[in-house]
């Protein structure tokens, strides 16, 4: 004769293996398992009611939540980490960081874009100013970080600031305004930037989330629409000739 099986739940005696359910590694009849469960908004699995995390728009399993999301500390909303704020060790959804932690902050929001400044070398003319992004990962969106950061940055010139950026787990973005080549080579203080953030836990290099980019102005690129377009094709077409060289150059993944 073999053994019964109980609810996890209620407790009751389950004579038939089809009327099991298995839950979290628990056993539950067919009401507790239409009653007491629910499914996880983020991977899809049921977990038992009273053990998930949930807030009016989101239900969550524990494993999920305590991989992939935190609640804002000011109206305790569940948020995803890569929609999250911080201050100080204090997570946000995207309105209250916007309430709560206005002014004197160093993580501007993702869509933040100051009127640029143009630096270039005194002697030169003509020349092509570029701009530069450079994502940094691990460490934490922490205002008092990037404050470190924009002051070595900043401390002879206004030439960086800094945003938040959802595809990065713990970090946020460096971005330059725009500068002649030379200019960033010879004046701009990368080597004082970087060795802040690689001494507070940063990395870029070697991360699986992280991106250095570069931007152009399109008037640069033509005096007319048309010598603009133009030479936009021919970058696309470079791409598109040499695509499996720039994939190994660039280290992403497809």
């Amino acid at each position: 004769m073999s053994e019964l099986n109980h609810c996890s739940i209620c407790g009751c005696a389950l004579e038939d293996e089809a009327e099991c359910y298995e839950v979290e590694n628990e056993i539950l009849c067919q009401d507790c398992y239409d009653n007491e469960t629910v499914v996880c908004d983020h991977c899809g699995d049921r977990c038992i009611e009273q053990n998930a995390v949930s807030d009016e728009n989101t239900i969550l399993c524990t494993d999920c939540y305590d991989d992939h999301y935190y609640r804002c500390s000011n109206c305790e909303t569940i948020v995803h980490s890569d929609d999250t704020y911080w201050r100080g060790d204090n997570a946000y959804c995207r309105e209250c960081y916007d309430d709560c932690c206005d002014g004197g902050d160093y993580i501007n929001d993702y869509y933040y874009k100051p009127n640029p400044v143009f630096y270039k070398l005194p002697k030169e003319e003509n020349v092509s100013f570029y701009g530069v992004e450079l994502e940094i990962d691990g460490a934490g969106r922490y205002d008092d970080n990037a404050e470190k950061i924009y002051d070595v940055a900043n401390a002879e010139n206004d030439v960086m600031y800094i945003k938040s950026d959802g595809s990065l787990d713990e970090g946020m973005e460096l971005v330059s305004h725009p500068w002649s080549i030379d200019f960033h080579r010879k004046k701009f203080p990368w080597g004082d930037i970087v060795r802040k953030a690689l001494s507070l836990g940063y990395r870029s290099h070697n991360t699986s989330t992280c991106g250095l980019h570069v931007h152009i102005g399109r008037k640069q690129l033509g005096y007319s629409y048309e010598e603009q377009e133009e030479v936009i094709s021919r970058i696309m077409f470079f791409f598109e000739s040499h695509w499996n060289e720039l994939f190994k150059f660039s280290r992403r993944t497809a």
